[in-house]
């Protein structure tokens, strides 16, 4: 029970249920294919958000039931089961985990209540999102009867995009083997979608939470990021071992480049996050955050390493406490959780 949030009452669960049913609606939206219908399935899940994170909990998850149920009917019951599973489900626990009260730890002097912190939140949503993937490239391997079966028909099914992107790539380097570089891209979508649903579900949630955050049903004050979002320790040996496995190749390889690539993604938020601590007493600090995200945009993918990796040096000698303690000795070194 969480003392932050009063009982929901009907109303609640109502806003609850029709914003559900709103990312339902921009998912259905999502499925045209075009670039805005891209934009609008990566914001889908935000209104389910706001709904489960503001209002009511039970509403939300009754309003991503029904619309899932509703898409299965009136399209394909393939979209309403992605729908829910994609969206609707890692949008309602991350809500429901945001929300939740934890119990004062022992070694504290004044035990408080206190709510999950924004780096376990974060790791969280990176299980969710590599457990999303393992389960679809397990459907895929079990239903073609092998993995060498779902690779051929993963290669049959994207043979004209990868036509195109092995023409442009010869352009560039002449001696590149195409069928290597089909099979290497094919191996790399796990690792593509994993990635992108982690910084979705964590982008939604930062947006639901500053949004309901503004409205006062929050109920507690949202923690500032770039100083306490910490990543559990876990998280850099864990890219670390998953980085090294994907080089086995295979089915194997496959699942921990998809793990690999999700825990990457939350070491470079958590470098993002120590760039923006770190600039917090610059009187230039606009003008470097506004050089630093150009960077990012136009030097993508590699700038995405390069903040990976600050991420990682990040996790191993905990700078941003450092700095802090360096600046108030009296200040206890914040350590990442376990």
């Amino acid at each position: 029970m969480n003392d932050n949030y009063p009982p929901a009452l009907w109303i609640d669960r109502a806003i609850g249920l029709g914003a559900a049913l709103a990312s339902a609606l921009l998912f259905a939206a999502s499925t045209r294919g075009s670039s805005l219908a891209m934009t609008l399935a990566y914001f889908a899940p935000l209104p389910l958000s706001i709904g489960a994170l503001g209002f009511s909990p039970s509403g939300a998850l009754a309003g991503a039931l029904i619309g899932a149920a509703l898409l299965a009917h009136f399209t394909a019951p393939a979209l309403g089961l992605g729908f829910f599973l994609g969206f609707g489900a890692p949008a309602l626990i991350a809500a429901a985990l945001a929300r939740r009260t934890l119990p004062p730890r022992g070694d504290e002097a004044s035990p408080a209540p206190r709510n999950l912190a924004p780096g376990g939140l974060l790791a969280i949503l990176m299980a969710l999102a590599v457990a999303l993937t393992w389960l679809g490239v397990g459907a895929l391997v079990s239903v073609q009867g092998g993995f060498e079966p779902a690779m051929a028909a993963a290669l049959a099914h994207f043979a004209a995009p990868l036509d195109e992107i092995v023409k442009n790539v010869k352009a560039i380097w002449p001696d590149i083997e195409a069928d290597k570089a089909k099979r290497l891209f094919i191996l790399c979508l796990p690792a593509g979608f994993a990635a992108s649903q982690t910084v979705l579900l964590a982008v939604n949630l930062w947006l639901a939470a500053r949004t309901v955050e503004i409205s006062g049903k929050l109920g507690r004050p949202w923690p500032a990021l770039p100083e306490h979002l910490v990543l559990p320790r876990f998280v850099a040996p864990l890219f670390v071992l998953a980085a090294g496995l994907t080089l086995g190749g295979g089915l194997a390889g496959a699942l921990a480049g998809a793990l690999a690539a999700a825990a990457g993604c939350c070491l470079a938020i958590q470098g993002l996050a120590a760039l923006h601590a770190f600039t917090r007493a610059s009187r230039f600090r606009g003008f470097l955050l506004s050089g630093l995200y150009a960077v990012v945009f136009v030097l993508e993918p590699w700038s995405l390493l390069a903040l990976t990796l600050f991420g990682l040096v990040e996790s191993v000698f905990s700078l941003r406490a450092r700095k802090a303690h360096r600046l108030n000795p009296k200040t206890q070194v914040q350590k990442e959780p376990r």
